[in-house]
């Protein structure tokens, strides 16, 4: 057994045991901190997070990753309509502006994709028009696309009102609420486990009776970030756990003696949190398909089968939806409930456990290369094509995708969809490839260069700040990460035979 090997079963020890605690960790979001130093100004540290947004434009003017371009606009809007009112940060926003009037007519105009940012159409327009109220000379007309799908969400929120506390609707609450006389507050204090959304109903209501839990929530949310900055959601304590027992699961270390107790105890979480509903990010948000699967996967795996009934709840004609009445669909949703399916049908009848329509829905989008894109949920083609492989049964477009992992590995023996490889997207691959090793026997020299890579990235005690998860902006769920590439280190190459 390798020392690095070694290192990341130990390293997993101590951060396997983390997972959900204090309701996760993120990292922190433009649009959050943008909006709550505009909503509520006079809050202490205000300096500090303008001071903080102006560090993150970029060179060309813009917030957020150039190659997400579709994530770009609302947290570079946000950021604007905070640093416009200062003279120390106006020649940024002015900057910022400019970037805009470029970017916008090249990268929007026709019908918005399956991949926006959560809620973007019921957050953008809204935020245009204060720009325009501030007389901030900004673009419109790429926008109109973007305008209609809000008109169209809107008529929809308006037809199934009222929504409820901690539902998927009431998590964009700053877009399209209008009263405060019943703000919808749930579990955790938050208006939808959103810091934006929050922060909007506190500047609405500050004299409310439910003022004192929003002010607490903010700041409890902060803290799961980097105090005063806010993530983009929170909490997320369910999510973090699922996902990291999800890798671990994949990399067969479960049961593994050094982590055998620890994930018991988060299994018998999961075994609680997961109702005939499903399981939502946190205990106090609705339930949705993606978790809900992914939880129920992770227990099947752990020997404790769940039934597929909560799973199925999710099902629409040939896909999974990760909400009701969602308008994007979600590829890894889909694969998610996939392998539930399989996982909860005997030994050696694997693919009658699948729907063959849902089969066919991920195999028609597959791309001719291989790749899977165009998620909604994560903006790493890596990822998306990662989750698929571990879901289907063994064949052509399984082994069509190993072959565009194989081809996009980097000379450095990583993984990653922009310029340089992350801990993250290497973690996914490799997962994946373990999954598909028994049928693609090319895979292990790749695992080998890969362990390289991973070894690496410990050695160096890298940070996971990859922000290629999409909520209302990328984000990096840190914890995630992190146990996704140690689970991928932990696992040797040698499984790949």
């Amino acid at each position: 057994m390798s020392t690095a090997h070694d290192k990341a079963l130990h390293r997993l020890c101590g951060l396997v045991g983390e997972l959900g605690t204090d309701g996760g960790t993120l990292t922190p979001a433009v649009y959050d901190t943008a909006r709550i130093a505009t909503l509520l100004p006079s809050r202490r540290h205000t300096d500090g997070i303008l001071d903080w947004l102006a560090s993150r434009q970029r060179a060309d003017g813009g917030w957020g990753a150039p190659r997400i371009p579709h994530a770009r606009d609302l947290p570079t809007l946000a950021a604007i309509l905070a640093l416009h009112r200062s003279p120390a940060h106006r020649a940024a926003a002015r900057y910022g502006a400019d970037f805009l009037r470029r970017h916008a007519p090249r990268h929007w105009g026709g019908p918005p994709g399956q991949d926006i940012p959560v809620g973007l159409e019921l957050l953008l327009p809204p935020l245009l028009d204060e720009a325009r109220a501030a007389r901030l000379p900004l673009p419109d007309a790429p926008y109109e696309a973007l305008r209609a799908l809000n008109e169209h969400r809107r008529h929809l929120l308006r037809r199934r009102a009222p929504h409820a506390p901690g539902t998927a609707p009431v998590h964009s609450w700053e877009g399209w609420g209008t009263t405060i006389h019943s703000l919808p507050v749930d579990g955790s204090g938050s208006i939808g486990h959103s810091p934006a959304a929050t922060a909007t109903a506190l500047a609405q209501a500050a004299d409310h009776p439910l003022a004192d839990r929003l002010e607490d929530y903010l700041a409890r949310a902060a803290g799961s970030a980097r105090p005063p900055l806010l993530p983009t959601v929170w909490p997320i304590d369910n999510f973090e756990r699922v996902w990291g027992l999800h890798a671990l699961a994949l990399a067969g270390l479960l049961h593994h003696r050094l982590l055998a107790d620890v994930c018991a105890r988060h299994l018998d979480l999961l075994q609680r949190s997961l109702t005939p509903e499903g399981m939502g990010m946190s205990d106090h948000f609705t339930a949705d398909g993606d978790i809900t699967a992914t939880a129920t996967a992770v227990l099947a795996l752990a020997g404790r089968p769940a039934g597929i009934a909560a799973v199925d709840r999710f099902r629409h004609r040939d896909h999974y939806r990760t909400y009701p009445h969602e308008l994007q669909t979600s590829l890894t949703t889909t694969a998610h409930a996939l392998h539930t399916h399989a996982l909860h049908t005997a030994p050696g009848h694997l693919r009658s456990g699948r729907p063959e329509s849902v089969l066919q829905f991920i195999r028609e989008r597959q791309h001719r290369d291989g790749r899977w894109s165009g998620d909604k949920w994560h903006t790493s083609w890596i990822y998306t094509t990662a989750q698929i492989i571990t879901a289907l049964p063994a064949g052509p477009a399984v082994q069509h995708g190993v072959q565009a992992l194989l081809r996009a590995q980097r000379t450095d023996g990583g993984w990653g969809a922009g310029g340089q490889a992350t801990a993250g997207e290497t973690g996914y691959a490799v997962l994946a490839l373990h999954t598909a090793a028994r049928h693609e026997p090319l895979t292990t020299t790749a695992l080998h260069r890969a362990a390289d890579w991973l070894s690496h990235w410990q050695e160096t005690r890298q940070p996971c700040d990859c922000r290629l998860w999409t909520g209302k902006e990328p984000y990096c769920p840190t914890r995630v990460d992190q146990t996704v590439a140690l689970a991928a280190l932990a696992t040797p190459p040698a499984r790949a035979t």
